[in-house]
């Protein structure tokens, strides 16, 4: 009997494991975007992949938005010092880029991207991006602006709170397929758009609130009234 059990439980444990083995899936664990200017624009990506293993054949797909002044052009994919062989396919908007893995790769896989853009005015710069989602449990993309001395941040997507100037950083969930930055020679004033985008917000959120206010107040002298 005990046999028995013991067979039925290492059988159990197999079916879990494989059951489990076919659930993993590639999860986008952490990335490092980072974003210099020095004679033009230098783009620089540090991304880690959990559960690389799950990664179909061997091969990431990636995309890039094609943006008017801010080509993604002569990309460099490596990991641990060696380059990575990648395929890239044009299309009108977004070019898909695939990449070759080293073989066996297991658990956490870190690759670096990297590319530099020569136009230092381009105000729209794109991000390549792997078909990889984060589990969505926190901020786990990471972007760091370096701005020329001099420049100011007038406007940005993502919005940037950080600073207007020097080195500004952002947090975020999953990698945007592109930052704006939007700069000039003297610091914004204070109706910038995102700025008025927060007092419309705040606006919005203390109408409801005076609303429910009024709106109480108007039931409590009803009920006095009524008594």
């Amino acid at each position: 009997m005990k046999r028995v059990l013991m067979l039925l439980a290492a059988v159990m444990l197999l079916v879990v494991g494989t059951a489990s083995a076919e659930e993993a899936k590639p999860i986008l664990d952490s990335g490092k975007l980072k974003v210099a200017y020095d004679n033009g624009v230098n783009v620089s990506e540090e991304i880690t992949i959990a559960n690389a293993e799950a990664i179909q054949k061997g091969a990431l797909l990636h995309t890039v938005s094609k943006i008017d002044g801010g080509q993604a052009e002569n990309l460099v994919f490596e990991s641990n010092g060696q380059e990575l062989q990648y395929e890239r396919k044009e299309g009108k908007s977004v070019d898909k880029v695939t990449v070759s893995l080293p073989d066996g790769i297991k658990g956490n896989f870190t690759y670096k991207i990297s590319y530099k853009n020569p136009n230092a005015e381009a105000e729209k710069i794109p991000f390549v991006i792997p078909a990889v989602n984060s589990a969505g449990n926190g901020n786990v993309v990471s972007l760091t602006v370096n701005l020329p001395e001099g420049k100011y941040l007038h406007e940005s997507f993502p919005i940037i709170d950080s600073g207007d100037t020097g080195t500004l950083k952002e947090h975020m969930m999953n990698i945007p397929s592109y930052v704006g930055l939007e700069t000039g020679s003297s610091p914004a004033g204070l109706f910038t758009r995102s700025n008025l985008y927060t007092f419309l917000g705040l606006a919005v959120i203390l109408g409801i609130i005076a609303a429910w206010l009024i709106s109480e107040r108007k039931s409590k002298a009803g009920e006095a009234v009524n008594v």
